[in-house]
């Protein structure tokens, strides 16, 4: 019995979602796992119920479908969807019954995160299944130091 039969890896062609893919990848291939990837545009201003599966740009087609795999025998799935990309994700990880999503985040902080909110953020307050999360980390950014716990002191008699 494997862990996990299908696992749901978003991909917005950005270099964090890459890298995401990569993990989503590996994961697939140790599981023995089908993976899905899906990829969510913005809803064309007129469009029917076939308008929620096609994208106005067909190059965001073209390039999904251009996704190739980094193991040849990994069963892989494409799906485009309209809708806000969390919404998106955490809907179709459901409807797909998936065991996992893997995703990239870009680490937005401060006003961007204000502005722009976070995806990532929304998959995993709203996802019903568990969600792993590849950050973007910066070349030039200092590795952690260990953290100072300092004795705690003795208890104040009264």
């Amino acid at each position: 019995m494997t862990l996990f039969k299908r696992i749901l890896c978003p991909v917005d062609f950005s270099e964090t979602s890459t890298q995401a893919l990569l993990y989503a990848e590996k994961l697939a291939r140790e599981m023995g796992a089908e993976l899905i990837l899906v990829h969510a545009f913005d809803a064309p201003k007129s469009y029917d119920d076939a308008g929620q599966r096609e994208p106005a740009d067909p190059n965001i087609k073209a390039k999904l479908q251009d996704i190739k795999p980094m193991y040849p025998e990994l069963p892989v799935r494409r799906a485009l969807h309209a809708g806000p990309p969390g919404e998106v994700v955490c809907w179709l990880a459901q409807d797909q019954q998936c065991d996992l999503i893997v995703m990239g985040t870009h680490g937005r902080s401060g006003l961007m995160h204000l502005l722009m909110g976070s995806v990532a953020e929304y998959v995993l307050r709203h996802a019903q299944c568990p969600v792993v999360v590849v950050r973007d980390k910066p070349s030039d950014e200092p590795a952690p130091v260990e953290p100072k716990v300092l004795p705690l002191p003795p208890p104040q008699w009264m």
